[in-house]
């Protein structure tokens, strides 16, 4: 299980290190090429009317009719992740504070 989440972790680390990398690549070969101002072709968020974007990833055009709805789905995700290591911590503190207590 351990070997397992490690794993995970370097591959998701992998795989926006890549995703930076072409974006960041892209725009230098823009800047020396001197093309005209297009949209990236790794990624790109744009906001259109009544408040759906459109998404392109890799050059596939993605919509999402409900923007709201990923972003609070992604907040909690993140709050709940924040809240568990907060927590982790808080408790590796206490007990680390209960070792040296007289």
């Amino acid at each position: 299980m351990n070997v397992t989440v490690k794993l995970a972790g370097m591959v998701v680390i992998l795989l926006v290190g890549v995703a930076l990398g072409l974006q960041t690549a892209e725009r230098g070969i823009h800047k020396v090429s001197g093309t005209p101002e297009q949209h990236p072709q790794t990624f790109y968020i744009k906001k259109l009317d009544k408040g759906q974007m459109e998404i392109a990833v890799m050059g596939t055009q993605v919509q999402a009719a409900a923007p709201q709805e990923m972003v609070n789905y992604v907040s909690s995700a993140g709050q709940s992740l924040g809240r568990l290591v907060k927590d982790g911590a808080k408790s590796a503190v206490e007990w680390m504070a209960g070792i040296f207590a007289p």
